[in-house]
């Protein structure tokens, strides 16, 4: 058995500054995207307007979040990058 994972040079970081938060804000931007599909196909009709209305809160929250990630630290960026990938699995699997 061999020791913990380390990088190939150790004098570079683990963790690579600002690509957590480029990585949330493409999450939520994906999440984003298919509330907005899902609200267009929505006005053509035949969908639950309780299920409407939560895509519409689901959207905004996400709007929110998106402002929020410019000046989260790296604990609240990692938490909101969790949050949206798992929101997206759950979207893109029902």
């Amino acid at each position: 058995m061999t020791g913990p994972l380390t990088p190939e040079d150790p004098s570079q970081p683990l963790h690579h500054p600002g690509g957590d938060a480029e990585q949330a804000q493409k999450l939520v931007k994906r999440v984003l995207d298919w509330y907005k599909a899902s609200l267009a196909g929505a006005r053509a009709g035949g969908h639950d307007p309780a299920e409407v209305n939560a895509w519409r809160a689901a959207r905004d929250q996400a709007v929110d979040d998106l402002d929020r990630l410019e000046d989260a630290d790296e604990d609240e960026t990692v938490q909101i990058a969790l949050l949206y990938a798992a929101r997206l699995k759950e979207l893109t699997e029902s």
